[in-house]
Parts: C-alpha cells; structure tokens; sequence
C-alpha cells in the first residue's frame, strides 16, 4: 500500500514539475519569437544570414531561451515546497535566464554583419564588432550606398599616414575591409568591381542547382549580368548585380 502511494506521489510531484515547465516554456517561445524576428530581419537578413552565422546565432538562443530557463523549472520546482521557497526558486531560475538571454543576445547583437565591402577580388562582411573596435557605434554608411545592407568600396592606402593608419588597425586585428578610413563609394568604383566579375557559365556548368537557384534571382540572359564573390564566415556565395551596380540577388 505504501509502495502505491508513493508511486502516486511521485506521478503527482512529475506532473506539477511538467505543468511548470510547460508554463516557463510557454512564455519563453513568446520571448524567442520576437529574438528571432530580430535575427531574421533586423540584425542577419540575407545574404547575411547564411553566409554570416544566422542558424548559429537561433541556436545559441534557442538553447537560452527555450531550453535552459524550462529544463531548470523542470528540475527544481517542487509544489510541496513552502510558497516562498518556490517563488525564490523561479526567481533565480528566472535571473540566471535573463542573464544567459543578455550574454547570447550581446554575442549574436555584436557579430551581426553590418557592411558588404569590397575589397581586392571579393565582397566581405564586416560585423559590428570591427567598428565598435574603432570605438564607431551603429555607423552610418547612407553616404557611401542607399542600399541595405550598405555595399561600400575600400581602397588600398595612398598615403603615409593612412599607411600609418592601416598599420595600426591591423596590428588591432582588424581587417582592411573594415577600414572605414579608406572607404569610397560603389557607384564610384563600379569598373574596379566589376573587374572581379566570375564567370559564372563555368561555375553552373560544375553545379546545375546553382543555376537553377540563379533563374530564380534574375530576369532575361545570364550574361547580361556580373556575378561577384562574397566571402564570408560560414558560407561564401555569389553576388548578383545589373550593370547598374544594384544587387539583384545571391546564390550559394
């Protein structure tokens, strides 16, 4: 009789123990809709998001969010404990989340790409966090390019002192294509960009489902546009432009 009622007791403790943790999880789904609007559209939109680490930044805060927060409830709430107790133990599982939601948020927040650069053969992202280095916050590139994501030219130094510069920045880390010092205008530059144009009947001839995403990004005849690198952290793709220098699209 003792061995039912415990058994009973603890298919009761099991199902409070679900109940909280569903409730915890509810409300964080809530949360993670709006983080990964966020990621989606405002911090990674493509091309960023694949060739940049856009998975990567949802699953960390997947993991933070969805998982962490609900898997402590799930392992601390006991309904038999003292109301005071279990409000302390969902306060501190609910600080500890914050704090992790904060930490994943500030790594995916500054590792978001802002710029698409072009520097030598290819276009480059650059994060946030090249520019925070150069003490530039949430900088403004309206003048170099209309286009969002801003595509901006970077030019090789010309001088002594921004040779100095250059020195400097790199011994940071930071790459020349983050060099906001030395950036120019796409419009400007448009015949030096368009040197590095691939050929891109080669390239589909090696992988027919890159031409079959290609009809989809362009209208009319393939060589009637240029195809430019983007090299990026995770994936590098190829950059459609008319010959107008507006981004049509990419293909991976």
């Amino acid at each position: 009789m003792r061995v039912f009622i415990e058994i009973g007791d603890m298919k009761e403790k099991i199902l409070h123990k679900l109940k909280a943790a569903s409730i915890h999880l509810f409300f964080s789904l809530l949360i993670f809709i709006v983080i990964l609007y966020f990621i989606l559209y405002e911090w990674y939109p493509e091309p960023f998001f694949t060739a940049q680490g856009g998975w990567q930044g949802i699953r960390l805060m997947a993991f933070v969010d969805i998982v962490l927060g609900p898997l402590l409830t799930l392992i601390v709430f006991n309904h038999l404990k003292k109301k005071s107790d279990i409000i302390f133990d969902l306060s501190m599982i609910v600080i500890i989340q914050v704090a992790a939601l904060v930490w994943g948020g500030y790594l995916v927040y500054t590792q978001r790409p802002v710029a698409l650069v072009f520097w030598d053969d290819a276009f480059y992202t650059v994060v946030s966090d090249d520019y925070a280095m150069q003490d530039l916050e949430n900088p403004d590139f309206s003048q170099f390019s209309d286009h969002v994501p801003p595509l901006i030219y970077v030019r090789s130094p010309k001088t002594v002192f921004e040779l100095d510069e250059f020195k400097k920045l790199y011994e940071q880390d930071i790459p020349i294509y983050a060099h906001v010092s030395s950036y120019e205008s796409i419009g400007d530059n448009l015949g030096r960009i368009f040197a590095a144009n691939r050929d891109i009947n080669e390239i589909i001839a090696q992988n027919k489902e890159m031409e079959t995403a290609l009809r989809g990004v362009i209208d009319g005849d393939i060589d009637t546009y240029k195809y430019i690198a983007l090299k990026a952290k995770y994936q590098n793709m190829i950059l459609v432009f008319d010959n107008d220098g507006h981004l049509i699209g990419e293909i991976k």
